[in-house]
């Protein structure tokens, strides 16, 4: 009986010390420069920055895209990292472009990943597609990698754009 007692004490003590010493969630919140040459599979001369505001379970993002193609566009958007569905419009989607969006934590706080699933309408019926987003925060804080995925009917492709911050 003794045994047992001493064996479930340290046992609570340990799992006292894990959620006591369970390392914070990174805080992306920021103003963000892609750094072209860590970054990769994206759209010729492609330009971007990031404004990000993060309180708690909460993102704003704004971020500025030039490219050599499109021009200067603009985006804002906002993440709650609860891992609920929600809808959402596409930015720069054509009309009758509907999306369902879900964020949350990866395991262990190390990062973010956003899951998007955008449907439009085209004379051939519904087209879907799939774009998944992993953020992650360099230990010093200093550099914002993020992994993205993603499905087109007929492509899949992957990119990644790492960020300094300002």
């Amino acid at each position: 009986m003794k045994q047992k007692l001493t064996f479930t004490s340290a046992f609570a003590i340990l799992c006292l010390l894990q959620i006591a010493f369970a390392a914070p969630k990174p805080d992306f919140s920021g103003n963000w420069v892609m750094d072209k040459n860590r970054s990769f599979s994206n759209p010729p001369g492609l330009e971007q920055t990031l404004n990000i505001v993060q309180s708690g379970d909460q993102i704003k993002l704004e971020s500025k895209m030039v490219t050599t193609r499109g021009g200067e566009q603009l985006i804002n958007e906002a993440y709650s990292l609860d891992g609920k569905e929600s809808d959402f419009t596409p930015p720069g989607a054509p009309p009758r472009t509907k999306g369902k969006r879900k964020a949350n934590w990866l395991p262990d706080g190390r990062g973010i990943l956003i899951e998007d699933q955008i449907t439009s309408e085209s004379p051939k019926g519904p087209v879907n597609q799939q774009i998944s987003r992993k953020w992650t925060l360099s230990p010093d804080g200093t550099t914002l990698t993020v992994d993205y995925f993603i499905d087109n009917p007929g492509m899949s492709y992957e990119a990644k754009r790492v960020f300094v911050k300002k």
